[in-house]
């Protein structure tokens, strides 16, 4: 007997567990190309700050960096202390971070906008290092690599593809000074990722496995 697809099988059987994975993705997703790619055009684009390209490159540069130590220490304190703890406090840090983002920018000091892009990238990495293991437990063995591949991609469209779209325009609608500028995009950032906490906390019951077999890290 032919064996049905795993991938039209995770779709039938596991929408929500499919739904809350891509949720919880699309905070890191949109903040981690806002950090990369759009903080480079609010500094240094025709519409922006004037800061020389330069200047922001090197800031996004050291962000990269400082990502890598939030990625591993965010992945061992998921062993220790459960993935959807780690990962809602870092969205929460996060979006609480996406209010001194932009001042800091502004302030057009090499110093303080990589201090501003590598304290939000360790950020996106505490929230990236759990979510792999994290996927993982959500779904049974049989289903697992397409169910955990499907929220992913999902995520990664919808934060990383829409996120500069949305934010760019948005951004430049309260261009007419600079504090409005601010108060926009860092707005942006905290409505995206206030709804990763939501995300993190729905998966409590949507886990396929019972309570008693389900890994304690997951809760």
């Amino acid at each position: 007997e032919r064996e049905p697809s795993p991938v039209l099988e995770a779709l039938r059987a596991y929408p929500k567990q499919i739904a809350l994975a891509a949720g919880s993705f699309v905070a890191a997703q949109v903040t981690f190309y806002i950090l990369v790619a759009f903080v480079i055009a609010y500094g240094s684009g025709p519409s922006g700050l004037g800061i020389p390209s330069g200047t922001m490159l090197a800031g996004v540069l050291i962000g990269a960096v400082v990502m890598i130590p939030g990625v591993i220490v965010s992945a061992i304190l998921s062993d220790r202390y459960g993935r959807r703890s780690v990962i809602m406090l870092a969205a929460a840090a996060l979006a609480l971070w996406g209010f001194a983002l932009f001042p800091l920018i502004d302030t057009r000091s090499l110093l303080w906008i990589s201090v501003g892009i590598g304290v939000g990238q360790s950020l996106v990495g505490a929230m990236y290092g759990p979510q792999a293991a994290f996927f993982a437990e959500i779904f049974e063995t049989r289903v697992r690599y397409s169910g955990a591949s499907l929220g992913y991609q999902l995520g990664g469209i919808l934060g990383g593809g829409l996120a500069p779209i949305i934010a760019t325009p948005e951004t430049n609608f309260a261009i007419a000074d600079s504090s409005s500028r601010m108060r926009s995009g860092s707005l942006w950032v905290y409505r995206t990722l206030a709804d990763s906490p939501s995300a993190a906390l729905a998966y409590t019951g949507a886990s396929p496995a019972s309570s008693a077999t389900r890994s304690p890290r997951c809760r």
